[in-house]
């Protein structure tokens, strides 16, 4: 963490890995040949920065901090910017917090049938902070963090986890009015929609009411954090050709970003919005894997992930985590060595906490080895699916836990039969 100007923190990610991003390859079904250019007038979500010093291409994009299926239909120049840009920079390092966030609003209980398998009778999409199950997996601003990367791109962070956070709790906390007009009432439907259309005036306006009975929320949720984000631009644009993605909300308004680049002495330009799914070989590039490959030599396993995943190693304990936060789905293998005389059955009984009623099965993994599954009553996470084993002499524990659709669905079995010994 490095600071700038004493008012700014930023992480500087060095990427190796090139596998392509998965979100790209739902991102393009959204795209219809039919459509027609929007006026730039109204779609003014992208834009480019030039002037000052800058000597490559740089570019503002203003997100929507959702995973609602909609607020991802790209524009044809957006797809061209990020393709062609060197760095990746968003609000906060949400990939950081993988172990330590759970974005589900609630956890999930489960009942029992007179066999130990789990039932319910609700189905309804578990809701995240980002969103709800029924989703993306991810929400826009960590797919584009994730993108980077997968593309090997270099990835900037603009503030904090806390203040991201902060920020998250202040919305959250306070009421959601909308826009309210003499015939209209703004509701978060509504505001998608204003966010398809471009509208980051409405956007802003709608923060604005939102907060309008927190004192200082706006001036500290928008306008403080506003100049953080600039002076943040104002350093790494001259070192590389950046896309910036941050909420819209900051882009408009008389202490808006787009208002305080001109300030500044930068040409901001507004960037033409059409839909044409053209140029098709860059938006091609994105219809890669869907899918990301852990290996780790030392620990003997591989597995496979929906994205890179997080890696925390403490002593010779070892966790792979990797989180869907729009979905609230999360993914884990935890690794550690054996001990004398601690039998894989010991272990069992050491880390699985089944409810009552829950079975615990004992199953053969394809290369033989012996591994018991089940539900477990983990602390900090409620009801997850798990599955232990015993192998050259570490154990290791691989378990997931997600939302309603999540936890009753085979689902976890996909992520077990992904992870695989050598």
């Amino acid at each position: 963490m490095i600071a700038i100007n004493n008012n700014i923190a930023w992480n500087i990610s060095k990427v190796k890995s090139h596998f392509g991003f998965y979100l790209f390859v739902f991102l393009i079904s959204y795209f219809s040949l039919s459509q027609q250019n929007v006026s730039n007038l109204n779609h003014r979500l992208l834009w480019r920065v030039t002037g000052k010093g800058i000597k490559k291409p740089c570019y503002i994009f203003g997100t929507y901090h959702s995973n609602d299926p909609r607020v991802f239909q790209f524009t044809d120049s957006t797809y061209t910017a990020l393709y062609k840009s060197e760095a990746v920079v968003i609000e906060a390092d949400l990939y950081s917090m993988f172990s330590s966030v759970d974005t589900r609003m609630k956890t999930i209980d489960l009942t029992f049938d007179a066999s130990g398998n789990p039932i319910t009778s609700n189905r309804k999409a578990t809701k995240t902070r980002y969103g709800n199950e029924d989703g993306r997996p991810q929400f826009l601003d960590l797919s584009l963090q994730l993108y980077a990367y997968n593309s090997g791109k270099k990835c900037f962070t603009l503030e904090s986890v806390d203040d991201q956070l902060a920020a998250h709790e202040m919305l959250n906390k306070s009421t959601f009015p909308g826009i309210s007009t003499p015939t209209e009432q703004v509701t978060e439907e509504m505001l998608i929609q204003a966010y398809q259309e471009g509208d980051i005036e409405r956007l802003r306006k709608s923060v604005e009411n939102q907060l309008k009975n927190v004192k200082d929320g706006y001036q500290w949720l928008i306008n403080e954090r506003n100049y953080v984000m600039m002076d943040g631009f104002d350093t790494l644009s001259k070192q590389f050709g950046v896309f910036m993605a941050i909420g819209a909300a900051h882009l408009a308004g008389k202490d808006g970003l787009i208002q305080l680049l001109r300030d500044r002495g930068y040409k901001v330009r507004q960037v033409a919005a059409s839909f044409t799914g053209q140029p098709k070989e860059i938006i091609g590039t994105f219809q890669q894997n869907n899918h990301f490959i852990y290996r780790n030599e030392q620990l003997f396993f591989k597995a496979e992930f929906g994205g890179k995943p997080l890696v925390i190693r403490d002593g010779e304990h070892t966790e792979v985590v990797y989180q869907e936060m729009g979905q609230g789905n999360t993914y884990k293998i935890e690794v550690e060595p054996s001990y004398k005389n601690f039998t894989l059955e010991r272990y069992v009984e050491s880390v699985f906490n089944a409810p009552e009623k829950a079975v615990i099965k004992r199953v053969k993994l394809k290369d033989g080895t012996i591994a018991y599954e089940g539900i477990s009553q983990q602390y900090g996470v409620g009801m997850c699916w798990m599955r232990v084993f015993l192998y050259n002499d570490r154990f290791y524990k691989v378990y997931c836990y997600g939302g309603n659709k999540f936890m009753n669905s085979k689902r976890y079995l996909n992520f077990f039969e992904k992870v695989s010994l050598f």
